[in-house]
């Protein structure tokens, strides 16, 4: 499986019960079809840089995800049936692997750097 980044723009007159029920909706379509959410988040609403069918805010929401070829082909007709989605992209995660080791990085500098305890006497 592929690993992707996803991130869709939902239109602003949805409430927030809505706008989870919506990224709910999404990670349901891919879980069931056999990829893997890994990461998802509401990065919440924002204003737009130009107008969307007469809209000028977006709520916006993020899933980094592993699926087929074939998962995203079925979440790209659901998306283009949705008529609370404005936008969509769908990329792939190409920088995961330095993203991971970066992250590594940090967490083993922390730990080299923690206080140690002191030795029982």
């Amino acid at each position: 499986m592929t690993k992707y980044e996803f991130i869709y723009i939902a239109d602003p007159n949805l409430d927030e019960a809505a706008v989870a029920a919506s990224l709910e909706k999404y990670v349901k379509l891919i879980t069931d079809q056999g990829g893997e959410v890994t990461h998802q988040e509401s990065w919440g609403r924002k204003k737009l840089a130009y107008e969307i069918r007469h809209k000028t805010e977006g709520s916006y929401l993020y899933l980094r995800l592993k699926a087929t070829a074939a998962i995203i082909a079925e979440l790209n007709r659901a998306l283009r049936f949705d008529e609370s989605v404005l936008r969509t992209l769908i990329v792939v995660d190409e920088e995961w692997g330095a993203r991971n080791e970066a992250a590594s990085r940090k967490r083993a500098a922390g730990q080299e750097h923690a206080p140690s305890a002191p030795a029982p006497a």
